[in-house]
Formats: C-alpha cells, sequence, structure tokens
C-alpha cells in the first residue's frame, strides 16, 4: 500500500490504516525508537505513541512525504521521553552518535544568535552537496541512531570504512558551517 492510500485511511479514520502504518513503517520506527531509549518496553510504548499521535494529528496534516512525518513524530517522542526518563544520564547508542557530531555544530552559547530552524536547514543544504551513499550513513547514524556495525552491515562495508566516512563528512560539515557563518570557534 502506498503513502497515498494509507494517508487516504487515515482521513477516513479506518483502523486499517494503524495496520499499515505498523506494517510499513514499524521496524523501522522501533529500531529508531529503541536506539534512543535503549528499553524494548519503552520503544515499543513509544512507537504506539507515534501511531496515536500521527492517528491525532492526520487530518487535518497532509504529510508529504508520510515516512518521514511518521519518523519525526516517533524520534520527538523517543527524545521526549529519554529527557524525562535519564535528564543527565548518557547511555544510549543515540547519545554516543550525537556526541561524535558535537565538535561539528554550534555549541549552546551559539545557539542565543541561531535558530535551530536556521541550523537544520543549513544541514539539510549540506547533504545535497555530499554523495547519496554518504547521505545515507549521515542520516543513518545521527537521525535514527544506527550503530557503525549495522551501517556497515547493511551497506557491505568495513567499520573502519564506515567510521572513516563518517568522520570526514563531520569534518565537512564544519567547513560548511563555518563558510555560512552558522559555526565559530
Amino acid at each position: 500500500m502506498e503513502d497515498k492510500q494509507i494517508m487516504a485511511l487515515l482521513f477516513e479514520r479506518a483502523e486499517q490504516a494503524l495496520a499499515e502504518l505498523e506494517k510499513h513503517y514499524g521496524a523501522r520506527l522501533f529500531r529508531l525508537t529503541l536506539n534512543i531509549l535503549t528499553n524494548t518496553q519503552d520503544a515499543e510504548e513509544t512507537v504506539n505513541d507515534t501511531y496515536l499521535a500521527v492517528w491525532d494529528a492526520i487530518p487535518p496534516k497532509e504529510p508529504d512525504p508520510l515516512s518521514g512525518y511518521v519518523y519525526k513524530t516517533g524520534r520527538n517522542l523517543a527524545l521526549k521521553r529519554l529527557r524525562h526518563d535519564s535528564a543527565a544520564k548518557r547511555n544510549s547508542r543515540y547519545d554516543q552518535s550525537l556526541q561524535e557530531l558535537e565538535g561539528s555544530i554550534p555549541g549552546e552559547d551559539f545557539w542565543a544568535s541561531v535558530s535551530a530552524r536556521e541550523l537544520g536547514r543549513a544541514i539539510d543544504a549540506f547533504l545535497d552537496t555530499i554523495s547519496r551513499e554518504n547521505r545515507s550513513i549521515f542520516l543513518r547514524r545521527y537521525w535514527f541512531g544506527d550503530s557503525v556495525w549495522e551501517i556497515a552491515r547493511d551497506l557491505s562495508l568495513s567499520e573502519g570504512t564506515v567510521s572513516t566516512r563518517l568522520n570526514r563528512i563531520r569534518s565537512k560539515l564544519k567547513t560548511y558551517l563555518i563558510e555560512e557563518g552558522l559555526y565559530y570557534e
């Protein structure tokens, strides 16, 4: 079933829409939330909360693509739960991947003058400048929180190759943000 058909079911308020959401996005959404939360039960609850949030938002929203909306909603709910459950702890793979990015994006003192939306647009523009495979590696590591091992396995690369590429991408991102005036040392 295509996204448009799932959207139509959501607009009709047909319960089959929830089954289709789970069928199409469930496995990836669960992995995303598990990467952030590291607890199977919390991840499952967050996935269910995501389906409810999508159900409640559509209609009137009409996200395109639906997949991005579902994953973003799930990620945001998982991050909210992580902040609530373990505010001072650094224990998930997702936290580890974000720590890797710390040297490539501006620190907290910079946020007073630059909005997160502006930085997000700059990162989106940067991602358009790199290869499709490198973009996929970056997004899997820093958006979905996949481990280097998982990325390497799925792309038939060595872990060293993936780590090296991530390091180079972070370096290029930092240079790009400096050139855009969105980063200073």
